[in-house]
């Protein structure tokens, strides 16, 4: 079985996925280069009564559905308020993908494009994160490295310079841009409305990585990248609360890299 060696794990947020086949290859090279090269479904699963950014990602993060006794229990969506943090609020330890690999003794690393994913940060710092007791021990503290920037396009030139010099082995990429134009102007799928030109922009992001990974003997044919959303939108709304609307808890899964069938489609995978 061929392994990658590391991961980026990408959450555009808010992003329908009936988006790429309304818009097309030459609007959306890159993630149709990536349907092509790897396996993807357009029928993926957000939680369906959370469909809002921080029970979502950390849905993520956690592995957990956000209510009930095994879940993660997080249903606020702002910026965590002073001692606010996942463990404290679920009443236990909420271990993450940032536990495994770090006391694993691999490096860690997030980069988001929204303040409240200082919530990550918080919860999984050297004074909330679990004692490691899993071999040598890699400390407390899970995320080695955490990036906040609101302007994506300076996040995204962080992350490339990082993935040339020291690549984390675990990366999580936020991009908010998506989200932003719809509860702007709602997720209109017409091409050139501000929705569809924000998932053009997502497009060159990625780009930029997919080629900043093909120049790197570090991460070319060493890298798996996975591409999700934390939930999608309504036409004509500028919203995505509603839990009975498809629309807004259908997302992508994107799976790319060594290994990953081409031009696969995940449920028949699995």
């Amino acid at each position: 079985q061929v392994r990658a060696e590391k991961v980026l794990f990408i959450s555009v947020d808010g992003m329908r996925p009936d988006a790429v086949d309304a818009l097309g290859p030459e609007a959306l090279p890159t993630f149709h280069r990536l349907r092509r090269e790897g396996s993807h479904t357009s029928n993926a699963r957000t939680d369906k009564i959370y469909t809002i950014t921080l029970p979502n990602h950390t849905c993520m993060v956690t592995s957990r559905g956000v209510v009930g006794k095994e879940g993660h229990n997080w249903i606020a969506n702002g910026n965590p308020k002073l001692g606010q943090n996942l463990h404290r609020n679920h009443q236990a330890y909420v271990a993450s993908m940032f536990d495994v690999a770090h006391d694993h003794g691999l490096s860690t690393a997030l980069y988001a494009s929204k303040g409240k994913f200082t919530l990550y940060d918080l919860s999984y710092d050297e004074k909330n994160g679990a004692a490691d007791t899993t071999g040598e021990d890699n400390g407390r503290d899970k995320l080695d490295r955490v990036h906040l920037e609101s302007d994506t396009g300076k996040l995204v030139d962080v992350l490339i310079a990082d993935l040339a010099s020291t690549p984390a082995d675990l990366t999580m990429l936020h991009i908010r841009d998506c989200d932003s134009a719809g509860h702007s102007q709602s997720w209109d799928l017409t091409p050139g409305s501000p929705y569809t030109e924000a998932l053009r922009g997502v497009d060159g992001y990625l780009g930029k990585i997919l080629a900043a990974v093909d120049a790197s003997p570090t991460l070319k044919g060493k890298l798996w990248i996975v591409i999700t959303a934390d939930h999608g939108g309504l036409t004509g709304t500028k919203g995505h609360g509603e839990s009975d609307e498809a629309n807004n808890f259908t997302i992508p899964f994107y799976v790319w890299g060594p290994g990953v069938a081409a031009g696969t489609e995940l449920y028949s995978l699995n």
